[in-house]
């Protein structure tokens, strides 16, 4: 089943520049759907492609970026169950290709050929979204409660992700959680972890506004990782022997190294975030790992399972502080000045909404 036909705004993407403009809007083949987007943020993902393109998106080619969204079902293909069709949702971005061992576990977000909704596949910044195959007939759409406001509901595939990155460190109610930088994702994992019941959570980050932001979202102690005896500090206010859980969200071999030298005996680390290929870590404490029984792991992505679980905790209510996560609103026409914003990196997240009657 379709809705009307017709162009639609969307803001394209061109070999790093961004054009707001109307493209005709999608039609769904039998086992796609069509989402009628409420709301998109921006993720770093997006920023990347912005300045530096991607390998998904060919050079000199047009795509619409976005993966971050809610949105209602506003269209169906034949063989997809009509009983979506009005419905308001989220999506897991990550597409992989089916067959190869990654995928056939439930990962999608490790698949060496994966695409992705906004990186290879049409994305959110437009009135309108593709959902493909794999997606709409396959148990990756998550139904979102009308009461769940924008704000906290654009927010579930970021924060699922962070949650995703905790669950793999195994956290546990009442253990310790250092969290190494408090941009966008660390405040998000910093949400997460006092969701998830941790009893110490410390961030740490070169900027004091960060820092201090971070106290508002749940950070117990914030520190600067700059400081000479950082490590010494984290050990001080962890009671002395270091933290159980570390997420590295700050993509700097530093701060990962920074990271495992603060964990406690038995502790895991994540290093969420990835390096750039200029930043090497080069000093790895090997035997740190080995002595302390460390366990170092890295995650990216999120499942449609874990997906599921944030989704249930902001019906709950349990997420309601991400409201103020959403610091910048921008209408879709103005979506060169959003990423110029998000860009800043004095913003937690911004978002993007279809028409500037919705920004209230």
């Amino acid at each position: 089943m379709s809705e009307e036909t017709g162009p639609m705004k969307a803001a394209v993407y061109r070999d790093g520049i961004i054009e707001v403009k109307q493209i005709p809007r999608p039609q769904p083949a039998e086992n796609e759907l069509v989402i009628q987007v409420e709301a998109a943020a921006i993720c770093a993902t997006d920023l990347k492609i912005w300045k530096r393109g991607h390998r998904n998106i060919a050079p000199g080619s047009e795509a619409v970026l976005g993966h971050e969204v809610v949105g209602r079902v506003s269209a169906v293909g034949s063989k997809v169950d009509e009983t979506w069709l009005g419905k308001r949702v989220v999506i897991p971005p990550n597409v992989g290709c089916g067959v190869c061992p990654a995928c056939e576990a439930g990962w999608d977000s490790y698949c060496p050929d994966y695409k992705a909704y906004g990186v290879g596949l049409s994305g959110s910044f437009a009135e309108y979204m593709l959902v493909g195959a794999p997606t709409a007939v396959s148990g990756q759409l998550i139904s979102v409660a009308d009461h769940i406001p924008a704000k906290i509901a654009v927010l579930a595939e970021a924060v699922s992700c962070c949650y995703r990155g905790l669950s793999d460190c195994e956290l546990q109610p009442e253990e310790k959680v250092l969290i190494m930088g408090a941009g966008p994702m660390g405040m998000l994992s910093i949400i997460a972890a006092k969701t998830m019941g941790a009893s110490t959570i410390i961030s740490a980050d070169l900027l004091e506004e960060r820092r201090n932001t971070s106290k508002i979202f749940g950070a117990h102690y914030a520190l600067n990782p700059a400081d000479n005896h950082f490590v010494e500090e984290v050990k001080e206010v962890s009671g002395g022997w270091g933290v159980d859980v570390v997420m590295v969200t700050a993509p700097f071999a530093e701060a990962q190294r920074q990271g495992i030298l603060a964990a406690a005996v038995g502790g895991r680390i994540n290093l969420f975030a990835g390096l750039s290929p200029d930043d090497r870590f080069n000093d790895f404490p090997a035997n740190l790992v080995h002595y302390r029984g460390l366990k170092v792991l890295g995650s990216t992505g999120a499942t449609a399972q874990v997906m599921q679980t944030v989704v249930d905790l902001m019906a709950e209510g349990h997420l309601a502080v991400l409201q103020q996560a959403v610091t910048t609103v921008y209408a879709l026409e103005d979506m060169d000045k959003a990423l110029e914003k998000a860009g800043s990196g004095r913003e937690i997240k911004v978002m993007v909404v279809p028409d500037s009657k919705m920004i209230g």
